[in-house]
């Protein structure tokens, strides 16, 4: 502690002794007439707290030099690692367990907890609206709320490399969102995007962190509420009821025409089944008939009287089928006629005109 000059000063002249005679040989005094103690002296013996009832002055001092030196003593924890700066320059790294440096202004310690699970959500109740609003790709309002989970992977990255990566991943976290948000579609955010839109933000926010260095690596990002604004809410609500009218209308027609479809393929497959084989019949028949009548032919240029017999025969047989049939001809014939109740033929009215002429 320092010494108050003039205080030192006063008692230096209240404890000043009168002059007095030198005393005799017994060695006790100083001789030739000296006034006393000099000035040297008395500072010497206030630093040494002696004569004057004053503490000692070296012994706070030391206290408190062991104080300094002390306060270098520092334990890192297994979770932590200890980065030394020296003069506030970065100098070393200690692992855990008690660890020394020297103490404030030659060396300080920062502890990184590398094991502890961050996060941070954006879009809540304590942020701001203006971070969480967003634009989609087909130039839709929308409210995103989401949470970024991550931990520190470089602790001397985090420390040095970034003024504040906790501020900085933030930041780069709401870029990221907004980027991939303006490459969806407002139904694919509120809807089946969500899982693809929750991966792409988290492969985008990393590439941002290796980029800016901030020893930082991102575990999970997960969408919480993904919604439009109260303003819009009645609008988006109407369009949103006429898509699901389209939809419905689009799956009504869809499922007529999958229950009308097959019934009309398997009628037009009977359909050309039965052209097909009608067509066979026809061509068999017409080629049977043809081979029949060139048959036919054959035997007519070989004897066409009893070809012609044989066919007037069976044309008859096929004309008469399932009557009976009885066969006269000459004068027999004209005498059973009128017994049967049959007349005889009327003969035709222009062969007697023929005839009288």
């Amino acid at each position: 502690m320092p010494m108050d000059w003039e205080e030192w000063n006063k008692n230096r002249q209240k404890n000043q002794p009168r002059p007095r005679k030198p005393e005799n040989s017994n060695g006790q005094g100083r001789p030739n007439g000296s006034d006393g103690p000099s000035g040297f002296d008395k500072l010497v013996k206030a630093l040494k707290g002696t004569g004057s009832g004053r503490p000692p002055i070296l012994m706070p001092l030391a206290i408190v030099i062991l104080l300094w030196l002390a306060s270098g003593c520092f334990t890192v924890e297994t979770y932590e690692c200890g980065l030394i700066k020296r003069f506030g320059q970065y100098s070393s790294r200690v692992e855990q367990g008690l660890r020394y440096h020297w103490p404030w202004p030659i060396e300080s310690v920062i502890k990184v907890n590398f094991n502890q699970i961050r996060q941070f959500e954006v879009g809540g109740g304590s942020s701001g609206l203006d971070e969480a609003t967003m634009l989609t790709g087909d130039e839709n309002i929308v409210n995103i709320q989401f949470v970024v989970q991550y931990k520190v992977d470089d602790p001397n990255s985090y420390a040095f490399s970034v003024y504040d990566p906790d501020k900085t991943i933030r930041d780069a976290a709401i870029s990221a969102m907004r980027e991939v948000i303006g490459r969806n579609t407002i139904d694919g955010a509120l809807t089946e995007n969500r899982a693809k839109i929750q991966e792409d933000t988290k492969s985008t926010l990393q590439v941002m962190m290796a980029k800016y260095k901030t020893g930082l690596v991102v575990n999970n990002v997960e969408l919480q509420d993904v919604h439009v604004p109260n303003d819009v809410m009645q609008a988006f609500k109407d369009v949103t009821s006429a898509r699901e009218d389209r939809d419905r209308s689009v799956n009504e027609a869809t499922g007529y025409k999958n229950s009308r479809l097959p019934e009309a393929e398997a009628k037009a497959f009977s359909l050309v089944a039965q052209a097909q084989a009608y067509k066979a019949e026809r061509v068999n028949q017409a080629r049977g008939d043809a081979a029949r009548f060139l048959a036919l032919l054959a035997e007519y240029h070989k004897a066409p009287d009893v070809t012609r017999q044989r066919l007037l025969l069976e044309t008859m047989d096929r004309v008469l089928a399932g009557s009976d049939k009885y066969i006269m001809s000459g004068r027999t014939g004209n005498q059973v006629l009128p017994l049967l109740g049959l007349s005889q033929p009327v003969p035709n009215p222009s062969q007697p005109a023929a005839q009288g002429r």
